[in-house]
Order: structure tokens, then sequence, then C-alpha cells
């Protein structure tokens, strides 16, 4: 399986470093999204105890499209209570998860320790995913959450056998970028959509995003909304 955790905005040395000791642990990678702490910390080097290469060697990254380049799935593991729920993305299975994994690159998003991924950033993964905790005390500590979804992801069992049906791999998240603009300019060109419509356009687009559409599939359709929202500006 080829998996990425994201930490998004991480504020403290010790989450950082136990997260990159549980990356090591289920052999997965490390990206650090705008982190708020120094990998470099003695208390993020001291929890993550072996995991020290991981901590000096992961990614620095400033934007989102940096980290959903490359991808086959972002999902994001976020609370949503108190939100706004309209427009995100639908909730995936860790099977779906663990599949998707299999056939390409998935990046597990984790927000900061307060406040959690923005809504925005929600609605911008490709699914959801949930850790199955008592619904009376849902409160796992970042470094926890990475664990513990490492570990449902690990879950699984060996790969399917040879020879077994093969489920065609879904659109990257780059594809899945480009329909999606392309999606919004088209309606935009058309009149349907206004400058304030963002939370409409991902209810629009949620859809598409259940249906793990092919690679294929979303060139297709960036090209048939490229060539309709040419006509309607007159290009």
């Amino acid at each position: 399986m080829s998996v990425d955790v994201l930490l998004a905005r991480t504020h403290s040395p010790g989450n950082l470093g136990s997260a990159a000791r549980a990356c090591k642990a289920f052999g997965a990678g490390l990206l650090l999204l705008e982190p708020r702490t120094d990998a470099a910390h003695e208390d993020a080097r001291a929890f993550a105890s072996g995991a020290e290469d991981l901590l000096e060697t992961a990614p620095r990254l400033s934007s989102w499209d940096e980290a959903e380049e490359g991808t086959s799935a972002l999902l994001a593991l976020s609370s949503l209570r108190g939100r706004n729920v309209r427009g995100l993305p639908p909730a995936w299975t860790w099977a779906s998860a663990r599949r998707a994994a299999r056939e390409g690159r998935v990046v597990l998003a984790f927000g900061p320790e307060r406040s959690g991924l923005t809504t925005e950033e929600v609605r911008r993964a490709a699914g959801r995913l949930a850790i199955p905790t008592r619904p009376g005390f849902p409160v796992l500590n970042l470094a926890q959450a990475v664990a513990s979804s490492l570990a449902l992801l690990a879950a699984g069992g060996a790969a399917p056998r040879a020879g077994a049906s093969a489920v065609p791999a879904p659109a990257g998240a780059s594809s899945l970028r480009r329909l999606r603009e392309e999606l919004a300019a088209t309606l935009s060109a058309s009149g349907f959509l206004g400058r304030d419509d963002d939370a409409v356009l991902l209810e629009l687009f949620s859809p598409l995003l259940r249906a793990r559409l092919t690679p294929r599939e979303a060139q297709l359709l960036t090209g048939a909304l490229r060539k309709v929202g040419n006509r309607l500006r007159g290009a």
C-alpha cells in the first residue's frame, strides 16, 4: 500500500514526533503543510524515537494543491461538530481507502490540534474517513488519531490474490481538480453559478467524487465541459 500522512499546521512538537513514529511503524510517508513547530525541536525528536529520519526528510508544503499532487485520493480526517455540512465530500469506508491505497497513492489529512482541518479543506478532499470511537467520547489527540488510522488501514489483511477481478484505478487528485475547475467555469459562464456559490459547486461535484471516476472518464468529462464552456463564452 502507498500511504502518506499529511499534518496541517501542527503546533505541538510532541505530536509531530509521535505522529512520525506512527508513520514509520506502519510504513507511511509524512508530509507537513505549513507546520507551526520545528521538526528539529528536541521534543519532536524525543517523541519520534527512531523516526527522526522522517522528521528530517518530510516535505514542507505551502498549499493544498501541493498536497493533492500525484495522489489517487486525499482523504480528510476531521471532526464535523458544529460545521456546515453542505457540499462535503462523501464518507469513505476504511475498506475503500485500503483499496485505493493498493491501486495508487492515498494521503490521510489531519488538521491542527485545536481546530482540525478547515471546512474548505474538507470540501476539497476526495472523501472523509472517521475513526470508529465510542459515540459518548470521540476524543483522540493528533498522534493517537494518526496511529489509529494507519492501524485501521493495515488491518485489512493481504492484498487480493493474483487473477482476481481488477477494479480500474480511480482518477488522481490533479485530474479531479481540473474537472472541478472546468465545471465551475462552465456553470459560471452559463449564469448558473454566482461568485459566492462555492458550496453549491461542491454539492454538485460530490456525486462525481462518489462515482470514483476513472482517469479516462475524468478526462472525457473535462473535455466536454471545456467545449460547452467555450461555446457559451463564444470562443
